[in-house]
């Protein structure tokens, strides 16, 4: 769903520039105020996740492929202002580093991938009455929040293109909120599934009245976090089919036949992908070691 530039007319991408803007800032203004010490590492561990995991391109149907977007388990996990800023990072990175989604339709993005999913999965959790529950109304919420959160974004994304003149909405609806509904249903699965194994091993983390601490068990989880799409990304590698709003507006999508199986045993054999998983991971494992370090020499705050 990342808008490239030159699809939104200037009025709408403006406008879109301007009503992102100001949400970004007052959510940073709203943020610092509620802010406690806990919350800085736990944002930064789950905007690594989400950026990773956004990487990750699987196929799905009519040769487009797709990927996680992680908006309704930040607004979850984080609160709808902390998610809100947390993938405003991912995004703008994207934008500025990987040309993923246009400069000038940055706000475009910001509205439908960030605040979107963020606050559509985070309300409609709400609505279910999740945060006091456990158990199978705790997963089903989750489920339905996660799938929400992918559609709602779809939708949007249709009407702004239809509405610039770049694709017929009666073409463009029906094709962002197929392709959408069956990506969101693998959302879904990942933000209930994430969402019930922490309430039953961390339940303190569904809560953010958080406390200052964060030890080493939260930093192993963490680090666990990042590295379940990143071994995933680095041994079976991303899918080079056109996600399903490229091939919209290209109007040239991979031939049906070409199929890409992210499962296939071959791409997990490559030694290359393993050497290059397992030198990340000693990577990430000497960094978080020296933050440790760094931390007991200065003492406690």
């Amino acid at each position: 769903m990342h808008v490239p530039d030159g699809f939104l007319t200037n009025r709408i991408a403006l406008s879109l520039d301007a009503l992102s803007g100001v949400s970004v800032l007052y959510a940073a203004r709203r943020l610092k105020l509620e802010l406690s010490g806990r919350m800085i590492p736990i944002m930064g561990v789950l905007s690594a996740f989400v950026f990773a995991a956004q990487m990750l391109n699987f196929p799905v149907l009519g040769g487009t492929s797709g990927h996680l977007v992680g908006g309704a388990l930040l607004g979850i996990l984080l609160g709808p202002i902390a998610g809100l800023l947390t993938m405003a990072t991912v995004i703008i990175a994207q934008a500025l580093f990987l040309q993923d989604g246009g400069i000038l339709a940055l706000g475009a993005n910001l509205f439908n991938i960030g605040a979107l999913t963020v606050f559509s999965g985070y309300a409609v959790y709400r609505l279910f009455g999740a945060p006091q529950s456990r158990g199978t109304r705790l997963t089903v919420a989750a489920f339905v929040a996660g799938w929400i959160s992918v559609l709602l974004p779809a939708v949007a994304c249709a009407f702004e293109l239809g509405l610039s003149g770049a694709v017929p909405l009666r073409v463009g609806l029906p094709a962002m909120a197929g392709y959408h509904a069956v990506i969101g249903v693998v959302e879904a699965a990942l933000t209930s599934g994430v969402l019930s194994f922490l309430a039953r091993v961390r339940p303190d983390l569904l809560k953010r009245d958080l406390g200052p601490g964060f030890g080493l068990a939260d930093g192993i989880g963490g680090l666990v976090l990042v590295a379940i799409p990143l071994g995933i990304l680095a041994l079976a590698g991303s899918s080079g089919l056109p996600d399903p709003l490229q091939a919209l507006l290209t109007g040239t999508p991979a031939p049906a036949g070409r199929q890409e199986s992210l499962l296939s045993p071959d791409r997990y054999l490559d030694s290359y992908r393993v050497l290059l998983y397992l030198a990340l991971l000693v990577l990430c494992g000497i960094a978080c070691l020296a933050v440790r370090g760094l931390r007991n020499r200065r003492g406690p705050s």
